[in-house]
């Protein structure tokens, strides 16, 4: 036998190849993964849900509460024999042996087969669509288990993070080695280097185009209602049925995740596809009607078992605030991910609660002190009765008549605010402001008028407003559909044509979520220069224009947020140099100051909230004013951040980055208003006192573009 140049390897050898062997099969095995905005949408998932462990498990609970709800209301409506639970007729006497009427829950419950005798053709009309939830709700168990086992191997091998490390790291942390990965990797084979905003604009692709379609009020959100006036409605059943019939469904206008079918980019078929549109909004809006009973049985059920024993604990709790779902799109920025949005509006919670605390309603005090009264009046002699006789309460409907008036005394509590600190709206405005970046300028010095208090409490309303407008959701809905979105199918179609950029690398966007100053953005929002008449912001048509300075302020918070982008375009670049050298000017004092941001988290917030005095707290003494900071960042404040910051998602580093997005956002307003001060005043010698005010008018919508308009 010849020789040859092989040896024989001992084990060093061995595990030496193998060494070298393993990453060169894990460079191959994210290389070129076809559809990224899936991919990088379940990154971000994985290290918010806290890992492979957690999505699982939360998964299999999803689908156990479906199986859960559908046999346990079947179990409830067929399968008790009410009139013996409640002796309307006495068991069954064979089985009363000790001459007892004691109830046993075997007399109770029926036999299976008895359960089933009474189902009816509305019981299986019931089932089949609770059943198919069920099947879906199976098939994401697998479908999690199968691709974020994919993730976390890119997590454990690419990202070299282990799942015991992943809540040492930040969403910051993590894009970036997911950067320095696509160099190995090459997971997107269009572009060698991805930036944030790559990543960013996959992951809120839809997102970004529901904000923007917000933003230009091509959605109906606002009804005029009778007797109520203008009535904001957005409930997660519209929200899914806009969702399904504009990103995810086969008639959507996308033909894959990343791109447009190509008929929508041109202007000859919008018509045709304006007609399609309406057919296809009104054969959903007929199958949300034939679904809405069965809807609205299963939310019902569903929050009665997910509230009730909140509620009977504590009923208080329906009168807490929370963020309405329009105010979680309408306060939205582009390109802003679902934790950077939930920690500003946490932020905001304390002073917007506050706020609408502030208004004092003295019919409802009244009524609810006098029926606090009442219920006193009439549960002091029974429990004194309970005392001394327990016996009271087997007589019928004690229990319920006790537990009524127990539960009413304490709503009626929770209206009657005895200890009310004296406030000013102005500053809690301006509070509010400094999180949300995003209010209407309308409110600009009228925050203490009950019209203002009633827009803002649309948007920040009572627990109790929020689960109605869920429960009545099926109800609502179709009718929304058919006759407020369907009309609108045509300035849909011709939202998508004239507001779409084609990006190389991540494939068809919003192009809002550019964020380009030049083609989107609004003077009004920029301080005034030299060259600014002659540039082609200035003359950008206003229909180009995102409202309420959406660009300018996305832009902002997305440049601060993430330092190391730069924006392609200059003006863009030269914008965010100007605006964050004069926050840091502007309030370098407060920046310098920070040494622990736990201790200064009240000094830090009342220099944002309180930038300038209102002039409501001009003449107090300086005792006064410091008694309104402490009102705006008091101790709740402090805990709700506290709690943020100890999170896995929000870091110290992301406390200051915070900071300096609030105080640049308090910048930009005003430059803005002093630019529509500005602006009022070159005008006033040349048009009327009734065109002027509809020229400043801060909440002025325009239409979208026209037929002949031009294509991004």
């Amino acid at each position: 036998m010849p020789e040859t140049g092989y040896q024989v390897l001992n084990s060093e050898r061995e595990e030496e190849v193998h060494f070298q062997f393993t990453p060169n099969i894990a460079r191959n095995r994210w290389n070129h993964i076809e559809d990224l905005d899936t991919f990088f949408t379940r990154i971000y998932l994985y290290h918010q849900r806290h890992g492979f462990i957690c999505l699982i498990l939360q998964s299999t609970l999803d689908l156990l509460q479906v199986i859960f709800l559908l046999v346990f209301s079947l179990f409830l409506f067929y399968c008790i024999d009410y009139p013996v639970l409640f002796r309307d007729k006495p068991a069954d006497s064979s089985r009363v042996m000790n001459g007892t009427d004691k109830v046993r829950l075997s007399d109770v419950f029926l036999p299976a087969s008895k359960c089933t005798s009474k189902f009816t053709f509305f019981t299986y009309l019931y089932m089949i669509p609770l059943l198919m939830f069920a099947f879906f709700r199976l098939m994401k168990v697998f479908n999690v288990a199968y691709h974020f086992a994919d993730i976390k191997a890119f997590y454990n091998v690419a990202l070299l993070i282990p799942d015991k490390e992943l809540q040492n790291y930040t969403w910051r942390e993590i894009i970036h080695k997911v950067i320095e990965a696509q160099k190995e990797q090459n997971m997107c084979i269009h572009k060698l280097d991805l930036t944030e905003l790559d990543i960013y604009q996959r992951i809120l692709r839809t997102k970004n185009y529901l904000i923007a379609l917000v933003n230009k009020s091509v959605l109906p959100t606002h009804f005029n209602i009778p007797f109520l006036g203008d009535v904001i409605y957005f409930s997660h059943g519209m929200k899914y049925n806009l969702n399904l019939l504009l990103f995810w469904g086969p008639w959507s206008p996308f033909e894959n995740n990343w791109h447009l079918k190509p008929e929508y980019k041109q202007p000859g078929k919008r018509l045709e596809l304006a007609r399609s549109m309406r057919k296809t909004i009104s054969w959903v809006a007929l199958i949300n009607i034939l679904l809405s009973p069965v809807i609205f049985t299963w939310q019902l059920i569903y929050k009665l078992c997910d509230n009730a024993q909140m509620v009977r604990n504590e009923p208080s709790v329906l009168s807490i605030r929370m963020w309405s779902l329009y105010s979680k799109i309408y306060l939205r920025h582009f390109n802003e991910l679902d934790h950077e949005l939930s920690a500003r509006l946490s932020r905001a919670y304390v002073p917007a609660a506050k706020y609408l605390q502030s208004f004092a309603a003295p019919v409802c005090v009244i009524i609810a002190k006098n029926t606090m009264f009442f219920t006193s009046a009439i549960m002091v002699p029974i429990i004194a009765m309970t005392v001394y006789d327990d016996s009271i309460l087997s007589i019928e409907h004690m229990i319920t008549i006790l537990s009524g008036l127990s539960l009413l005394f304490l709503i009626c509590r929770s209206l009657v605010d005895d200890d009310k600190e004296i406030v000013c709206q102005e500053s809690l405005m301006n509070a509010i402001l400094t999180e949300v970046h995003y209010l209407p300028d309308s409110w600009v010095g009228k925050a203490h008028t009950q019209q203002v208090s009633n827009q803002f409490s649309q948007i920040f309303p009572f627990k109790a407003n929020y689960l109605f407008n869920e429960l009545i959701s099926p109800i609502v809905t179709p009718f929304i559909l058919f006759f407020w979105l369907r009309p609108r199918s045509l300035e849909i179609i011709d939202f998508y044509r004239n507001y779409t950029a084609e990006v190389a690398g991540v494939g068809d966007v919003c192009a809002f979520s550019m964020m380009n100053l030049r083609k989107n953005g609004n003077p009004a929002w920029r301080s005034p220069g030299p060259s600014s008449p002659g540039t082609p912001t200035a003359k950008l048509p206003q229909v180009d224009q995102a409202e309420d300075g959406k660009v300018e302020m996305s832009l902002l918070s997305f440049s601060v947020r993430n330092p190391t982008w730069d924006p392609v375009d200059i003006e863009a670049k030269e914008f965010v140099d100007e605006i964050i050298a004069k926050t840091r000017q502007k309030y370098s004092s407060t920046s310098n100051s920070i040494i622990n941001p736990f201790q200064h988290h009240d000094m830090i917030g009342s220099t944002l909230n309180i930038a300038e005095i209102p002039s409501c707290l001009i003449g107090l003494d300086q005792s006064t004013r410091l008694l309104h900071k402490e009102g705006l960042t008091g101790r709740p404040n402090r805990i709700n951040c506290s709690s943020i910051m100890r999170s896995s998602v929000f870091s110290t580093n992301d406390y200051l980055t915070s900071i300096e997005v609030n105080q640049s956002a308090l910048l930009l307003h005003s430059i803005h208003r002093k630019q529509l001060d500005e602006r009022g005043n070159n005008t006033s010698s040349s048009i009327s006192q009734s065109a002027l005010k509809t020229n400043t008018n801060l909440q002025e919508r325009t239409p979208l573009l026209k037929p002949g308009a031009r294509i991004i």
